[in-house]
C-alpha cells in the first residue's frame, strides 16, 4: 500500500481546554509523497514490523493500529501473525501527518487482508483510538477536519494545482508546537481564535464548512487562509522568514505551515510549474548563501490527491469485488 501525506490549508487552534487539548478547524488535502506499507500474514503468532520508524516498533502507529485493530475484528488464526513492512519516504517531525497516514493504511490493510469490511464509519473509530489525525485518512483526499481531529467532513477534493513541500534541517515536535502557541497567547502576544458556536458539547467552529469550502475552490491566489502555529514557529526559528521570501520569488501563489511544522508549502498552477518552481528554489537558497541549510533541506515538487491510500495486491491475494459503496471510503483516483 502506498500511504499518502497530507497537508493543512488553513488550520486554526482553539484554546487549551480544562483536559489539556485543543479543538482545531482546517482543511486536510493529501499529496503525493507516500510511504510504502506491506503486509502479510506469517506462521509466527504476534506482530513483527519492519522499518526505520524512528521509534521502537511497539511504539510505532502501525503497531498501535494492528493492536486497535485486532481489538475489534479479533485476534489472528491460531498459529499466525502479522508482519508489516515499512518503507519511509513521508519526512517525520513535519506536519504532513506520515505517522497518522501509515496507521490508517495499517487498519484499511488488515480490513482487506481479513476480508473484514468493516464500515467506514467503524473503520474511523478504530483510526481515532490510535491518534486524533488517523480518522482522516480512512476518508483520504479532501475534507474539514475539526474537534481534536476525529471530526472529518469530506469534501470534493481538488488536483488541479502543483505544488512544492519543503522539509527544513530541523523538525517540529507538535507537544512543543502546541506549547509555544500557548505562552504566546498566555503572554498577551496572540489571541486564540473565537468560536462561533459549538460542534456537539464541547466542539468548537470558526466558520462553517460553507464558508471554508468556498474559499478552497478559489484561486490559490485568493486564498486567505492561515495557520495559527505559524508566528510560535517563526519565533522560534526565524530563517522561515527567508525561506518563505525565496518560495514567493519562485511565483507562488499562496504559501504556509502546514501542521505543526516544521514543512512549509508554496501552491502553483500546475505540477509542471512546480516542478520548474523547484530548481529555482535551490538556486536561490544557494545564491542567497543559505548553503547550511542544503545538506538537510529536502523539496518535494508533488500534486494534491483524491485519494489517502492505494491499496496493490500481491501472493496472489484475491482481487476486491466489492461495489464503490461497500469499499472503505479512503478517496478515488
Amino acid at each position: 500500500m502506498l500511504a499518502f501525506a497530507k497537508i493543512n490549508i488553513g488550520l486554526t487552534v482553539f484554546g487549551k481546554q480544562a483536559s489539556g487539548y485543543h479543538d482545531i478547524e482546517g482543511i486536510f488535502q493529501n499529496v503525493d509523497i507516500a510511504d510504502r506499507i506491506t503486509l502479510s500474514l506469517v506462521e509466527e503468532p504476534g506482530v513483527v514490523i519492519h522499518g526505520d520508524l524512528g521509534c521502537p516498533a511497539e511504539q510505532s502507529s502501525v503497531h498501535q493500529a494492528i493492536v486497535a485493530f485486532q481489538r475489534v475484528w479479533g485476534d489472528c488464526p491460531a498459529n499466525t501473525g502479522i508482519e508489516a513492512r515499512v518503507a519511509k519516504k513521508i519526512p517525520s517531525g513535519a506536519g504532513l501527518g506520515g505517522a497518522g497516514a501509515d496507521a490508517a493504511a495499517a487498519i484499511l490493510g488488515l480490513d482487506r487482508l481479513f476480508d473484514a469490511k468493516l464500515p467506514c464509519a467503524e473503520l474511523a473509530n478504530i483510526a481515532a483510538s490510535v491518534a486524533s489525525d488517523v480518522p482522516f485518512f480512512i476518508y483520504g483526499g479532501a475534507a474539514v477536519v475539526r474537534g481534536r481531529g476525529e471530526l472529518v467532513e469530506p469534501i470534493e477534493p481538488r488536483v488541479d494545482f502543483g505544488l512544492i513541500v519543503v522539509k527544513p534541517s530541523w523538525d517540529s515536535k507538535t507537544p512543543q508546537a502546541y506549547a509555544e502557541l500557548d505562552a504566546l497567547r498566555n503572554a498577551g502576544e496572540l489571541r486564540a481564535p473565537h468560536s462561533a458556536r459549538k460542534l456537539g458539547e464541547e466542539r468548537c467552529l470558526a466558520q462553517p464548512t460553507a464558508v471554508l469550502v468556498d474559499e478552497y475552490s478559489l484561486p490559490a491566489a485568493s486564498w486567505t487562509f492561515q495557520n495559527d502555529f505559524e508566528h510560535a514557529l517563526r519565533r522560534a526559528h526565524p530563517e522561515y522568514a527567508s525561506l518563505f521570501e525565496i518560495m514567493m520569488e519562485c511565483g507562488a501563489d499562496f504559501v504556509s505551515m502546514t501542521g505543526s511544522g516544521s514543512c512549509f508549502y508554496g501552491i502553483f498552477p500546475s505540477k509542471e510549474r512546480a516542478v520548474e518552481a523547484a530548481k529555482k528554489f535551490k538556486e536561490l537558497l544557494r545564491g542567497k548563501a543559505k548553503r547550511s541549510l542544503l545538506p538537510t533541506t529536502r523539496i518535494f515538487a508533488t500534486q494534491p490527491l483524491a485519494r489517502s491510500i492505494k491499496v496493490s495486491y500481491i501472493q496472489g491475494c484475491s482481487e476486491d469485488t466489492r461495489s464503490d459503496k461497500e469499499r472503505p471510503c479512503y478517496g478515488s483516483d
